[in-house]
This record gives structure tokens, C-alpha cells and sequence, in this order.
């Protein structure tokens, strides 16, 4: 038996290196020894104790799904040029695209910009409309399915699960095939399964684009699948330009998904816009650089400071309404390090003085939120709140605290790299001053300090362009929601505040 590096496959196909593996597979960079071309090729993996029968009907199956792709001629496909057995398993050998796939870009790149991500929709759409109209279903369309060039060409491989409508041999086990979190709910209801279910999948696959993971993905498919069947995606950290194709595609009734055609539209709108629409911002905006970009963190909102929208100022409300009450006493306006009286009353001139009558006002006071965090909050800040962010800017301007819920993510190393990212891409002159492994509160939390300084776009509406501010933000996790405190104040007030700043990132607490 010859090494697999020098191995023969059908006395053709020439093994050289693995490309990957996964639970259907091996897949293999290889060389076609008689065209003298390179190839990939698919080693097809029949799972243990099958019996003579089940490995007759798999090799019937892969040979199915090798004639199901080979139909198809279009450039977002990848090709198939033959399938043969040998050592009694089915090899696929198809063309070699030598591209990472989406979740391998977005795991060491960071998220997709908007108008990237859309344009890898379209081309995708277009596979599958051509593939539906050969009477083709994908089944698993993904992430880790998509090639993506350094040009943007996207191709869709692996119709491993693909059936042809109205072909019944593949589906008569009640197997349902495909990855938990990308599939659509009526494959998860063993519903008749039609071409909404790709479009459906190719939904799922452009919020990952957007997020780094499906909107439905918990950790574990039986929650995933529940997920999928009775809860909404979260679009908070998607920017709203994406949101009608979205939502159109993630109808959870396939009538009531956008066609293939109204996809298309929608996916061209988002194309054709202006680069500078507020819309379109994204970390990775600027040429990708770099591993270890955020998988979450798609837009500016990530960073509490460089949040541009959706934010809309509130009236203080009473303790009852659950908003911040602004003290009706004044409080230092400029550095509220430490608590502040009023101005003592006239001492009388009488023999019997009249002791004065100081009032102190707190430099802090507590705040509860409905979602069951609290936080000691300065004294007669301006608070703002947004469904998963409040914030309080002191009435000057000049400094400004934050907290954002970030639900179903706990990875806290990889939430302050995406802040990073984020404002590396969005602000100016950002400066590294520490990152490091703090307590909170009996809890691992991650802390970056830094610098920087607010541009004309990208900023916060309280961030003044052109002002330096010196900010710290921690990351915790708790339960299963992490979250993001962030405190800013402009660099000459650093020094005074540093004790105010640990008075109150300090105080956050989580159902206390």
C-alpha cells in the first residue's frame, strides 16, 4: 500500500496533500494525472456498520449527487468532472478552488463589509436560481460552503446533500441532513422542502456575514433547532441598511419569503449605495488585514463610543419607569470626582451665629435596569438608552459612560479585539496604553485602555471631532449575556476622573 501522498485513485487521480475534513469527508488537493490538471477531490466517508445494502445506496447516492452537480454550468459553482470507487467508497474529483471559504474569512478577518457581503449574496443567489431552475435543491447552504477570492467571486460547493425536486429516493429515511443552524424551519418540521429553504439558508448565511454565526445558533442543535423554530433573530448589530433582505428571507413560512427576484433587488440596493451612507460602516470598511478579527462586532456599534445611531436621548423618569432621575441639586459639572456641596448660607454677624446648612450631593447614584444589571451612574449626567445600550454624557460633554448587552456571547478576549478593530477603523490615532486581566466582582473581565481621537464620521453623537479622549473599556461575562462598560472623558480630565471611573465601572453588578 502505497502512502497517500503518491496514492492512485482509479489508477487517475494522483493524492498529494489534505485540504480538510469534516464529518461526510475528506477533501484532498490532487492532480489528474492524465489531463495533467490539478483537481480536488472528495473522499466520501460511509459511516461504521453499514450494511452491504446501506454502502450500495450511498454509492448510488454519491454517484446521484455527482450527475445532480455536474448540470450545472455557472461560475459560482464549483465543477464536477468525475466520481469513481475505489476501496469500496465513492471519490468526487471536481475543480480546485483555491480560496478560503466565508467562515474561514470571517474567523481570521473579521465580518464581511455591507456592499462586500451583499455582492457574495448576489453571486450565491444566482448559483442557486440556476440550480433551481435544473429542478436542484442545495440543502446546506452556509458559510463554510462559499469560496470567497481576493477579487469577491464567490462559489458554492459541496451539493453533497442535493436532491432533485421531486426525486424521493433521497429523503424516504427521514433523515433531515444539513447543518442545524442554517436550516430552514420547515426541513426542521419535515415539511415539503422546496427552493424558500435555500433562500432561507443563503438568509441565515448573510447574517453569519454580518455576526460571525447564524442568528439561530445556541450551542447545542437541540437549542439551536428551538431557536430556529420559535424565536426571531436579533438584528441590534446589524447595520439597517441589511435589514429588509434580512428579514425577508428569515420568514419563518416559506410564502412569506421574498422570492428569488425580489432577493436580487434588494441585494442590488445595498450594492449600488454610496459608500459614505452611515449604513454601510463597518470594521472591515478599509482592505482586511490581519488574523484574529472580530467574528461579532460588524458594525461601530460594538464600541459604545463609536456608536453613530440608534440612540435616541430620553427624558429622565421616575425610579418606577425604570430610567435614570437626574439630581435635582447641581453637581460638579466639569470633574465630579468627589462629592460636591452647595454654597453654605451667610454666617450671621450676631453674637449667636446661625450654624450653615451644607446639602451634599452624591457623585454617584444607582441605577437599575429592567434587563437586571445596576450600575452607580454620575450624578446629573444626560442618559440615553437604546434596546441593548445605555449611556449617560456628562451635561459639559467631555465624559461619558456606557453599557452594552452583547446576549449569547461570552468570548470576552474576542469582544475587546473587536473594539479594537472597531476603532481602529473608525476614529483617529488610536493608541494602545494596556490590556489586561482584571476581577470583577469575583469574575474574569478583560480591560483595554486606550486613546484616541473622534473623527468627523464614525463618532458618537457626543464625541466632538477633533477632541483626544482617553477611554477604558472592560468586557465580562455573565451568565450567558457578556457585557461591554466603557468609560470615556477627554485626555487633561483623565488623571482627576480616574477615581470616579473605578467608582462606577466597579459598581456594575448582574441581579444584585
Amino acid at each position: 500500500m502505497v502512502s497517500d501522498g503518491n496514492r492512485l485513485i482509479a489508477g487517475r487521480y494522483q493524492l498529494l496533500r489534505e485540504l480538510g475534513r469534516g464529518g461526510m469527508g475528506v477533501v484532498w488537493e490532487g492532480r489528474d494525472t492524465l489531463l495533467n490538471r490539478q483537481v480536488a477531490i472528495k473522499e466520501v466517508l460511509l459511516p461504521d456498520g453499514l450494511s452491504p445494502g446501506d454502502q450500495e445506496r450511498q454509492l448510488l447516492r454519491t454517484a446521484r449527487e455527482a450527475r445532480t452537480a455536474a448540470k450545472l454550468n455557472h461560475p459560482s459553482v464549483v465543477a464536477i468532472y468525475d466520481v469513481v470507487e475505489e476501496g469500496g467508497r465513492p471519490w468526487i474529483v471536481m475543480e480546485l478552488v483555491s480560496h478560503p471559504s466565508v467562515e474561514q474569512v470571517v474567523l481570521t478577518t473579521g465580518a464581511l463589509p455591507v456592499r462586500e457581503a451583499a455582492n457574495l449574496g448576489r453571486q450565491v443567489l444566482s448559483a442557486l436560481r440556476a440550480a433551481h431552475e435544473a429542478g436542484i435543491l442545495h440543502r446546506d447552504v452556509k458559510p463554510s460552503n462559499i469560496l470567497l477570492a481576493d477579487d469577491g467571486r464567490a462559489v458554492l460547493m459541496d451539493f453533497g446533500i442535493a436532491t432533485v425536486e421531486g426525486d424521493a429516493s433521497l429523503t424516504s429515511t427521514g433523515m433531515v441532513t444539513g447543518s442545524p443552524s442554517f436550516l430552514a424551519p420547515e426541513r426542521v418540521r419535515a415539511e415539503t422542502a422546496g427552493p424558500e429553504s435555500d433562500l432561507w439558508s443563503l438568509g441565515a448565511t448573510l447574517y453569519a456575514c454580518m455576526v460571525g454565526r447564524s442568528p439561530f445558533e445556541r450551542g447545542d442543535p437541540m437549542a439551536t433547532l428551538n431557536a430556529l423554530l420559535t424565536e426571531e433573530p436579533d438584528y441590534r448589530r446589524i447595520p439597517p441598511i441589511m435589514h429588509p433582505i434580512l428579514k425577508g428571507l428569515l420568514q419563518k413560512e416559506p410564502r412569506d419569503r421574498v422570492g428569488a427576484e425580489e432577493a436580487d433587488r434588494l441585494l442590488g440596493v445595498i450594492v449600488a449605495a454610496k459608500p459614505a451612507s452611515a449604513d454601510l460602516d463597518s470594521p472591515r470598511e478599509k482592505k482586511r488585514e490581519g488574523p484574529g478579527r472580530a467574528l461579532v462586532a460588524v458594525v461601530a456599534a460594538v464600541v459604545l463610543v463609536i456608536t453613530g445611531g440608534a440612540v435616541a436621548y430620553f427624558r429622565m423618569a421616575s425610579p418606577a419607569e425604570g430610567a435614570p432621575r437626574a439630581s435635582t441639586q447641581p453637581a460638579a459639572a466639569t470633574s465630579p470626582l468627589t462629592p460636591t456641596a452647595e454654597p453654605s448660607a451667610t454666617l450671621s454677624p450676631s453674637p449667636t451665629p446661625t450654624p450653615s446648612v451644607s446639602r451634599i450631593v452624591p457623585a454617584v447614584r444607582a441605577w437599575k435596569s429592567r434587563d437586571g444589571w445596576s450600575i452607580m451612574r454620575p450624578t446629573g449626567w444626560r442618559g440615553a438608552r437604546a434596546e441593548a445600550v445605555t449611556e449617560w454624557t456628562r451635561r459639559d460633554g467631555n465624559a461619558h459612560v456606557g453599557v452594552e448587552s452583547i446576549y449569547s456571547s461570552t468570548d470576552i478576549d474576542q469582544l475587546v479585539r473587536d473594539s479594537e478593530a472597531a476603532f481602529q477603523d473608525n476614529a483617529q490615532n488610536v493608541v494602545n496604553r494596556a490590556r489586561r486581566t482584571v476581577r470583577h466582582q469575583g469574575t474574569r473581565a478583560v480591560e483595554w485602555e486606550f486613546s484616541w481621537t473622534a473623527g468627523e464620521a464614525g463618532a458618537a453623537p457626543w464625541a466632538r471631532p477633533g477632541v483626544r479622549y482617553h477611554e477604558v473599556l472592560r468586557a465580562v461575562a455573565i451568565g450567558d449575556t457578556s457585557y461591554l462598560l466603557s468609560w470615556t472623558v477627554t485626555e487633561p480630565q483623565w488623571q482627576r476622573n480616574r477615581t470616579l471611573m473605578r467608582q462606577v465601572i466597579n459598581s456594575f453588578t448582574v441581579g444584585a
